[in-house]
């Protein structure tokens, strides 16, 4: 139960792809769901980048929005943190830039948040609903000008149809690498033997 709920979540996304071709229906409403989702505001100074006082990578205003909800919560927390470092480098690249960097760095995003889904499911599932009610609410956050969301549209739009298709050994080092994270934050070093002898039981 436990591989195939992984399989799913590290096995899934719903994609924009380019080829020139007209957005199909699903496709379509993934865009509007998006935009519903987001709440945009005009009229902003650099309303691509932003602000980042402390220059670490993640937007003032966002750094903000996850400290007010995981500041109790350091793993939550850095993988937010990592997620938005990761969509305004997203929205930085250049449409017509190279397409492996939209690949890497949207293959990296899924990494992401399929990482923190499968820990909710997995350990802290009490408030599970919530949780991925917060991170649908984190990405309107993030993307909150109609400039920063247009650009996340059209990097969807150049990537490989399936580019996101991962092979048994790529979800097993996925997992892995989640786990590790995961129990770094909550168990410490010590924890580190039985760790390692979890990740082989499954």
């Amino acid at each position: 139960m436990q591989k195939l709920l992984f399989t799913l979540l590290f096995g899934s996304l719903v994609i924009l792809h380019a080829n020139n071709q007209k957005v199909d229906t699903k496709e379509q409403q993934w865009v509007e769901d998006l935009k519903v989702l987001v709440t945009l505001s005009n009229g902003r100074v650099n309303a691509l980048k932003g602000t980042d006082k402390n220059n670490n990578g993640v937007r003032d205003d966002v750094e903000k929005y996850v400290l007010s909800k995981y500041s109790n919560d350091p793993f939550q927390r850095d993988l937010f943190f990592k997620a938005a470092k990761t969509i305004q480098e997203i929205i930085a690249l250049p449409v017509n830039g190279v397409i492996d960097e939209h690949i890497r760095l949207d293959r990296e995003l899924l990494e992401i948040y399929t990482c923190r889904d499968y820990i909710l499911y997995r350990y802290e599932d009490q408030n599970i609903e919530k949780e991925l009610l917060n991170k649908t609410l984190f990405k309107g956050k993030v993307l909150n000008t109609p400039e920063r969301l247009q650009a996340y549209i059209e990097h969807k739009k150049v990537l490989p149809f399936d580019f996101n298709e991962l092979n048994e050994q790529e979800l097993s080092a996925d997992k892995n690498s989640c786990l590790t994270r995961y129990h770094s934050y909550k168990d410490g070093k010590q924890q580190q033997t039985s760790l390692v002898k979890e990740m082989h039981s499954n």
